[in-house]
């Protein structure tokens, strides 16, 4: 009879592990909220290429490079709602945002800002059509997405 009290328990506490290391699932909220920024980082990154790669010939063609400075700030301004609480890696979906998002907001939306004053800047180069500045405002803005890549994602 010990025996098989034994077992029961020693089952029991083995389902009771088991269960609970599967049992943190992410809502649908979150995984949307995943889903939606590394689209929108995606799109932002897309933008920012062409555009660098226009800035890079010299003679950037504004017709290209206006709309998609537009878009690119744009989409950096709602940026901060793709990251709700529990969308790192607890939530055990595919994501490079590491934990240090939550852990240290107030340097997180510090960065975040940080882009969008480059963002800024860079919208309002192309619509002056000054290369010089839009070669500034390309150089702050990709300053500034490195210095949170470096802190807040995971490499590759």
């Amino acid at each position: 009879m010990k025996c098989v009290q034994r077992k029961s328990i020693a089952f029991g506490i083995a389902v009771a592990v088991l269960g609970s290391s599967c049992a943190y699932a992410a809502s649908p909220a979150v995984i949307a909220a995943i889903t939606a920024r590394k689209a929108n980082y995606k799109e932002i990154g897309g933008a920012f290429k062409t555009i660098n790669d226009e800035i890079k010939t010299g003679a950037p063609d504004l017709a290209t490079i206006r709309p998609l400075a537009r878009e690119l700030l744009s989409r950096a301004s709602g940026q901060l709602k793709f990251f709700p609480k529990g969308s790192g890696p607890e939530s055990g979906e595919k994501t490079r945002a590491k934990a240090a998002i939550w852990a240290d907001q107030a340097t997180f939306v510090k960065l975040h800002n940080d882009m969008l004053g480059a963002a800024r800047a860079l919208q309002a180069a192309t619509v002056s059509g000054d290369v010089a500045a839009m070669t500034s405002a390309r150089t702050a803005l990709g300053g500034a997405c490195k210095a949170c890549h470096d802190k807040f994602r995971e490499s590759e």
